[in-house]
């Protein structure tokens, strides 16, 4: 509600009153409280996808290479991504990050983002063939907490694909 108040040379101003101003302040409050969790949600969830999304990529370009220059291509995990010069032995250093090589260097380094689990099927590494693009068959599968695991299955052809499941990860 607007009031107007009348001066004697005729002049009115406008505008809103004190309580008016505390109430809609109040109602502001009030929505900002409810819509901040749900922005939370949606923000860890695009993280998690955008992840996903870079782990498929990287597989893919892996694959590409491999029937490229007709070698065969490693996507392994590493325990220091910036740093390790070879591939990880232990298959929960996914969560690290992970490295593309070749055989005889490494050609891509991706470092896995903060409170993320990156699990694999006991896969070590995955190994693009250089004939075809055919891999070792993998599952991965990526999670934050309180949130639907999104996994990646890489099949015997090389083909890769993306679900996103049910389950909550823990």
């Amino acid at each position: 509600m607007i009031h107007r108040c009348a001066r004697s040379l005729g002049t009115e101003y406008g505008g809103f009153t004190l309580v008016e101003l505390l109430i809609g302040l109040a109602i502001l409050g009030i929505l900002s409280m409810v819509a901040v969790p749900s922005m939370n949600n949606m923000i860890r969830d695009a993280r998690l996808s955008a992840q996903t999304d870079l782990l498929i990529h990287v597989l893919n370009i892996a694959r590409l290479e491999a029937v490229k220059q007709r070698a065969s291509m490693t996507v392994c995990p590493a325990a220091n991504p910036d740093t390790d010069n070879v591939c990880s032995a232990s298959a929960t250093d996914w969560a690290n990050g992970l490295m593309v090589w070749d055989g005889a260097a490494i050609t891509q380094r991706i470092q896995s983002k903060r409170d993320m689990t990156v699990n694999s099927n006991a896969a070590v590494s995955v190994v693009f063939a250089g004939t075809i693009g055919s891999a070792t068959a993998t599952t991965f599968t990526l999670c934050v907490p309180g949130r639907r695991e999104q996994q990646v299955n890489v099949a015997v052809s090389g083909r890769i694909s993306k679900q996103i499941n049910a389950t909550i990860c823990p």
